[in-house]
């Protein structure tokens, strides 16, 4: 049974829900159980994209190369109100650089100098200032 709070088209597996909806607040799972048993994947029609919600779809989608993580214009809508960005400078500034966001071969480079910091020696010597 579709939730009262949410609108969903099968056909074209487009969905409609306001994420601040008390009814979705105070349980979400019922949306979530709705779902992922009509459509594993579905287009948001609230913020312009496609969610897939099937563990065996995400997993193909997370190692298929042609789906990357980088996206220099955004998501449609995550800009906030309008187009005004300004309160989210910094931010911006700093995930532009976000090592998670990156792609190989600059994400490969990267992990490869960060990991030197994690290995057991490294993380050993630092064992004393942690439990201080």
């Amino acid at each position: 049974m579709t939730p009262a709070y949410l609108a969903f088209d099968p056909s074209g597996r487009r969905l409609r829900l306001d994420p601040h909806e008390p009814a979705f607040v105070q349980n979400p799972y019922e949306a979530y159980a709705f779902l992922h048993g009509t459509a594993s994947a579905f287009f948001w029609e609230d913020y312009g994209f496609w969610c897939f919600g099937g563990f065996d779809d995400v997993n193909r989608l997370l190692r298929d190369r042609r789906f990357g993580r980088q996206n220099p214009a955004g998501i449609p809508d995550s800009r906030g109100i309008g187009d005004d960005r300004s309160h989210l400078v910094a931010f911006d500034a700093i995930e532009a650089n976000s090592m998670l966001e990156l792609e190989p071969p600059v994400h490969t480079r990267l992990r490869t100098l960060v990991n030197r910091a994690f290995v057991s020696r490294q993380v050993e010597r630092l064992r004393p200032r942690i439990e201080a």
